[in-house]
Formats: C-alpha cells, sequence, structure tokens
C-alpha cells in the first residue's frame, strides 16, 4: 500500500501534472514549443548520470534508508520549480528533481522482489503499477482544470505536490523505518564501476533496458506533446486534456490484468513485447488521426492500455535476470534507468524539433521507437547451456 502511495504522490501525479501545466507555463515564462520539449525531457536527463549511483546507493544503504531520503529531496526539488521566473531557472530546478526521481522506481522494484517470489512479482508490480497509472491520470486531468484555478496558478501547484512527498518521506520514515543492514557490497567508487561490469556482462539486462529506452522515450514524448498539440490545431482546453488522462486510465485499468497474464504465461518479455506493438500503433494513430476526435481517443486508448504494465513487467524481468545476484539488483535497475532516461530525455524534444515540418510529424518518430522496442525484445533467445 505505501508503495503505492508512493508511486501516486511522488511519481505518477507530478509527472503528468507538469504536462497539463505547460500550455500556462508556457504563457507565463514565454516557452516555445522546442523548449517545453527540452524542460520535459530535461527531467530525467539528470537520470542517465545518476541511475547507476542511485543503483549502487540502494544496494549499499538498503531500500528503506534509501526511500526515506529520496522521497524527501524530490519534494524538495520539485516544490523548487514552482519558484522559477525564467526558462533557464525552470531547467535547473528540472534538473534538480532528475537527479533524484527517477531513482525512485528503482527502489520500489528492488523492494518488491525482496517482498515477493516470482510466481506473485508480476501481480505485486503491477499493483504497484496501479499507483503510478492512477496518479499519472488524475495528475493531468486535474492540475490545470482544477487544482491551477483553485490555488492560484502552476506556482503553488509544484509547491504543493513537492511538499506531498515530503510529508510522505516522514510517514515511511515513522511507519516503516529502516532495518539494519544485512550484508550487500558497501558504498565506494571502486565497488559501483565492480557492480557496473558485473550486471553489464548479461545480455538479458541489456535487452530489456534497450526495448525501455524506446517505449519511455515513445510515453514522454506523447504524454509531454499532446496536450499542446491538440490545442495548437484547434482543440478546446477541455477536450485537450482529456486525452492523456484517457491514456493513463486505459493503462491504470490493464496494470494489473495484464502484469498478471506475465506470471499465468510465465514469460514476462513477450507480454512486454506485445504492449510495445500497441504503444507504437497507438502513436501511429495519432500520427493519421487528422484532429478526428474519435480517433486520437481510440489511440489515446491503445496506446496507453499496456505501458504501466510494461513498466512493471520491466522491473520484475531485470529483478529476475538469471544469475544475477539479489545483493546487485539495485546495479542492474540503475543500468537499466540509464537507458530509461536517456530515451526519455533524447527522444521527447528531437520529435518536438520535427514539428516545424508538421505538427504531426513528431509521432512518426515515437511510433518508430516502440516498433524498436518490439523488435528488440523478440530478438532475445536465451543461450542454451552447451
Amino acid at each position: 500500500m505505501m508503495v503505492t502511495l508512493s508511486g501516486f504522490l511522488v511519481i505518477g501525479f507530478p509527472i503528468t501534472a507538469l504536462s497539463a501545466l505547460f500550455s500556462e507555463i508556457a504563457d507565463s515564462l514565454g516557452l516555445d514549443l522546442i523548449q517545453i520539449g527540452v524542460i520535459w525531457g530535461a527531467g530525467m536527463v539528470m537520470g542517465i548520470f545518476t541511475a547507476l549511483l542511485g543503483g549502487a546507493f540502494i544496494d549499499s544503504f538498503g531500500t528503506r534508508r534509501t526511500l526515506v531520503v529520496l522521497c524527501l529531496i524530490t519534494g524538495v526539488c520539485g516544490a523548487m520549480r514552482g519558484l522559477a521566473d525564467s526558462f533557464w531557472s525552470l531547467l535547473l530546478f528540472s534538473f534538480l528533481l532528475g537527479m533524484v526521481q527517477p531513482i525512485l522506481p528503482m527502489n520500489f522494484m528492488k523492494l518488491n522482489r525482496e517482498w515477493f517470489s516470482s510466481r506473485q512479482l508480476g501481480f505485486a508490480a503491477g499493483v504497484m503499477s496501479m499507483g503510478f497509472a492512477t496518479g499519472a491520470m488524475l495528475g493531468s486531468r486535474t492540475s490545470a482544470t482544477v487544482l491551477s484555478p483553485l490555488l492560484g496558478g502552476w506556482r503553488p501547484v509544484l509547491i504543493l505536490l513537492g511538499f506531498c512527498a515530503i510529508a510522505l518521506a516522514l510517514l515511511w520514515a515513522v511507519l516503516h523505518p529502516p532495518v539494519a543492514r544485512q550484508g550487500g557490497p558497501r558504498f565506494d567508487r571502486r565497488q559501483l564501476f565492480s557492480n557496473l561490469r558485473y550486471v553489464a556482462r548479461f545480455r538479458e539486462l541489456w535487452t530489456i533496458a534497450l526495448a525501455v529506452f524506446g517505449i519511455v522515450g515513445l510515453m514522454q514524448g506523447i504524454v509531454g506533446y499532446v496536450p499542446t498539440y491538440l490545442r495548437e490545431i484547434g482543440w478546446a482546453a477541455v477536450d485537450a486534456d482529456s486525452a492523456i488522462p484517457l491514456f493513463f486510465l486505459a493503462s491504470m485499468i490493464g496494470v494489473v490484468p495484464i502484469s498478471h497474464l506475465s506470471d499465468r504465461l510465465g514469460s514476462r518479455r513477450l507480454v512486454m513485447a506485445l504492449g510495445a506493438t500497441m504503444m507504437a500503433t497507438g502513436a501511429l494513430l495519432v500520427f493519421f488521426a487528422g484532429g478526428s476526435y474519435g480517433h486520437v481517443m481510440l489511440a489515446m486508448v491503445i496506446g496507453g492500455l499496456c505501458f504501466d504494465s510494461f513498466m512493471a513487467l520491466m522491473g520484475a524481468s531485470i529483478t529476475e535476470v538469471e544469475g544475477l545476484e539479489m545483493a546487485r539488483v539495485g546495479s542492474a535497475l540503475g543500468l537499466g534507468g540509464v537507458l530509461q532516461n536517456l530515451g526519455g530525455s533524447l527522444l521527447p524534444p528531437i520529435g518536438n524539433a520535427l514539428s516545424p515540418i508538421a505538427l504531426n510529424a513528431p509521432f512518426l518518430l515515437w511510433a518508430a521507437s516502440g516498433l524498436f522496442a518490439t523488435l528488440t525484445l523478440l530478438s532475445y533467445r536465451k543461450r542454451r547451456p552447451k
């Protein structure tokens, strides 16, 4: 329950709240579409560099202790975005937030692996991801249309969400305090590189990480661009703001049953490949929708249905890589986080940069990244023992 609540308040809701508030932020700070794309991707840029470090911290200091510290820092950095007075200050605060926020899901994934067996891990990961999906749906739906008018603008909304993360850190410390460290490698620079060399040898881990590169880039691109895109082609604000909530509503509905399906089938990568295909199809449908309300909404449902289940199964799959030591699961998740954050940082601004060619051109790039993820997952075959 606490992991699900944390995903809701610290990750899901704040991320899509920013997306929904972009039009208001752009008007206030004078941002263009490319700058919006840079801000949207900037939250993950620092994660490229801190994911490995964060994974090593999780292994060395324990999941509970690290979780309290990360929630606290995330809250402070998230609230600071509400103080931004220019593109550059907002970019700086987004970078600071991106140093810690992307590490939190890795912590949740290792917690699940510690608590549940493989037969239950898909279901447990799905319940965890339901918090992300519910927060993402409500954040995209209510932040601009309910919270901003109620609180007096985008700044108080971001500050409030930061304080929620701080409160959650205190709740974790009281209700689920850190326990004494049980073994595992102690943190130092040499151990960091030793762990990296160890986890980098797993071909299965690289397969999963490359697929996540494509899918997170697709999702970040669509979620960050669609509300602004729909306004640019003439949609009313209320209609434009309803597309992304539908994406995450579909994801919320599908996350637990689809994740549990992987337990029943005994193949997480097959279910992930199906999800990647559906997300690529959804992006392609938006490209061809031509502003049709029905077609865009159908694309959001198809594209969103498998997203959170894909991410849940990504974490479960990495923790289950054959031969991987539990004491170094955090480092493996860190390597996956590097590719995840790289995709989320690069593909949104690259896609947005195509908008001068045609407003719907970015969706072709994001559909291609989803297809790349599908082919990567299907290409992996375990080597037969000699």
